[in-house]
Parts: structure tokens; C-alpha cells; sequence
């Protein structure tokens, strides 16, 4: 349950339902990114057509980005300076900590305004006043005009607080001098329109690039869930080892009760033997021998509980998981150690019925 909630936070991360196009051949592995090849093909008249063409679209934004060295008096920094519109804030659920996120007029006017992750912030400016102070990025000033809140290493494995977002026309313009960018993201409006998204996309792209039938793609397009199947494959196996492991502990569990109270019967015939010679009935024995081991198996159940939770919240501490604790779970766990210890005691409290006190008390 951890590790599936993991993987929803770091989807939350990247942004929601979204359609990557990448220039070049980029071979996308679980977590990793690999580019084969670049090229300069994606231009704005792709992102104007996707966004005309294609239906179930909610946004479709280009960036660009690069690693630069960045500056502020004494303290340098390396950096990825992306560049993209204002939308992109919204599209990667990127929340303010301070100022504000620059907007259409920013992009128009190419104005160096740019908002610091949260690490660029602590390393340049020590967690002090950054609103309104000059930064170089590659000896061109730039503005802060807003810092991040923390977010963490995303799906894709890339460190979101170590980053500085500023308009596109800026980065292209002041900084990279092309007209071309690396990355088209696109915002399904609904999940199950993804898919055909995708399609569509590299139908259009391939027409708009005039790639014949049997030629390579200039691009590259795929969804989130084609980055976390690898993942969502191995957390299917971790389950099913985890079930694995929790029938064979109950499985040694039920045996364990079961070897005890035929040990426990075994040794406590002349007791069983009087009790019956007194009075007792074969049904207060069957209630005695089966109390005794409902008794066994809820106190080993509390136990195996808490020593879970304990061991659980240790993993989680050492690994980062979010602690998740499911009571249908907790509850299931209960009623089937508490099952096992009835059946377990079922055929030791019948032996323990069928002992005759007159056969007993003569040896």
C-alpha cells in the first residue's frame, strides 16, 4: 500500500494525466530517460496545431531547458533553467512559497523574471530575502520574483527543487537564441483520453515533419503510465510475495496451536478425567480446550500486528514511504488469526471430549 501510494505522489509530482513529446529518440525506462539523438524540429506551429487538432486537450505547452551556472554575490550554484509559459505552474502543480509566478505579459516581453526551486533558494540565498533580488545566469540578470515550495524528485527522477523556471520567449531568446524547443507537454483533460492522445500526436507530428511511411520518428511520445509500468509490475510481485509470506506465517501459525493443545490434552487427561467424574459436561470441555486456543491465537494476532506496525514504521522512516495504514487490512488479519486458532483447537478439544473419566482415573 506504501509503495502504490509512492507512486501516486510521484505521478502528483510530474503533473497528471500528461503526454511527453521529446525531440529526438529518447528510450524511456521505468524512472530513466535516455536520449539516443536530438533535433531541432519541435517549433511553436507544432504546439499551435496539437492544440487546434487534437480533442480531450486541456493544455498543451513547449519548454526548453538547460543546465547553467548561477550566481548571486559569493554564492554559485548549478541550476536546469527551464523555460516555459505561465500555464506550466499549473500543469505541474508547482506551489508558491513566496512572491508570485510570472505571466502572459512576462512572455510577451521576454522579461528575465524568473522563480527559484527551493534548493537554488536555500544555496544562493540561505532561506533569506530573494523577492526582487538580481541573479546572474550565465552573466545575464535576471530577477526573482518568486521561490518555489518544496517538491521533491519526480517520476522521471529529476529533482524539481533544484531548478528555475522562467518565461520561454526569455530562454530562447536571451539565452539559447533558437526557435526551436526540446519538450511539448501535454494535459489530457480526462485519463481515458490519453491513449488516443498519444496516437493523434504522432500521427500529426509525423505529417507535420513530412516523415513517410517506414521513416524514423524525429520525436518521441509517451504517457506517465508507460514510466511506472516497470514499477507498478514490481509492486505486483512484492504483493504477491507479501501474500505468499502471509499465508506460510499463518499456515506455521495454525500448526503451531494445533501441536500445543494436542500436547496440552496429552497432558492433562487425569485433570480433563476428574472434571468429568465432578460433573462436567462434554461440552464444557470442548468450550474450555477451544476458549484456550481462541485465546492463543488473539494474543499471537495483537502481537504479529504490532510488531508489523513497528517494523513497518522503521522501513518507512529508512526508506521515505508515506505510512499508510489500511484498518480493512488490520481487521482481516484479526479475524483469520482468530479463525485458525478455532480450527486449530477444533480436533484437540474433540480428543479432549472423548476422553472417558473411568479409563482415566484407573492408570
Amino acid at each position: 500500500m506504501a509503495m502504490k501510494r509512492r507512486v501516486e505522489i510521484e505521478l502528483n509530482k510530474f503533473g497528471p494525466n500528461l503526454v511527453i513529446v521529446r525531440a529526438g529518440v529518447v528510450y524511456v525506462h521505468g524512472r530513466s530517460q535516455r536520449q539516443f539523438s536530438f533535433a531541432k524540429t519541435l517549433k511553436m506551429g507544432d504546439v499551435k496545431a496539437i492544440r487546434h487538432s487534437i480533442l480531450g486537450i486541456d493544455i498543451a505547452i513547449p519548454l526548453s531547458e538547460k543546465e547553467f551556472s548561477i550566481r548571486y554575490k559569493q554564492n554559485k550554484t548549478t541550476a536546469r533553467l527551464i523555460g516555459a509559459g505561465p500555464k506550466i505552474f499549473e500543469l505541474r502543480n508547482l506551489g508558491l512559497l513566496k512572491g508570485k509566478f510570472y505571466s502572459e505579459g512576462d512572455e510577451r516581453l521576454a522579461q528575465r523574471n524568473v522563480v527559484l526551486g527551493y534548493k537554488v533558494w536555500q544555496t544562493l540565498f540561505s532561506g533569506g530575502d530573494a523577492i526582487g533580488k538580481t541573479i546572474l545566469i550565465r552573466r545575464v540578470p535576471c530577477k526573482v520574483i518568486g521561490i518555489l515550495e518544496k517538491k521533491g524528485v519526480d517520476l522521471a527522477g529529476e529533482d524539481q527543487d533544484s531548478v528555475i523556471y522562467t518565461p520561454l520567449s526569455t530562454m530562447m531568446r536571451r539565452f539559447l537564441n533558437v526557435d526551436y524547443f526540446s519538450t511539448i507537454l501535454i494535459k489530457a483533460k480526462e485519463k481515458k483520453n490519453i491513449a488516443n492522445i498519444k496516437e493523434e500526436t504522432e500521427r500529426l507530428l509525423r505529417k507535420r515533419h513530412k516523415i513517410g511511411p517506414g521513416g524514423k520518428d524525429d520525436f518521441t511520445v509517451y504517457t506517465l503510465s508507460e514510466m511506472t509500468k516497470k514499477k507498478e509490475e514490481g509492486l505486483k510481485l512484492v504483493s504477491l510475495l507479501s501474500k505468499m509470506a502471509a499465508t506460510i506465517s499463518f499456515s506455521i501459525g495454525g500448526l503451531g496451536i494445533f501441536a500445543m493443545m494436542l500436547l496440552s490434552v496429552s497432558e492433562r487427561k487425569r485433570e480433563i478425567g476428574i472434571r468429568r467424574a465432578v460433573g462436567a459436561k462434554r461440552g464444557d470441555i470442548l468450550i474450555q480446550f477451544l476458549g484456550e486456543s481462541l485465546f492463543i491465537s488473539l494474543f499471537g494476532g495483537i502481537g504479529g500486528v504490532v510488531l508489523g506496525i513497528i517494523i513497518s514504521l522503521i522501513i518507512i522512516i529508512i526508506s521515505g514511504l508515506p505510512l499508510v495504514i489500511n484498518p480493512i487490512h488490520l481487521a482481516l488479519a484479526f479475524f483469520i488469526s482468530i479463525s485458525l486458532g478455532v480450527l486449530s483447537g477444533l480436533y484437540p478439544a474433540y480428543l479432549a471430549t472423548s476422553i472417558e473419566p473411568i479409563e482415566v482415573l484407573k492408570a
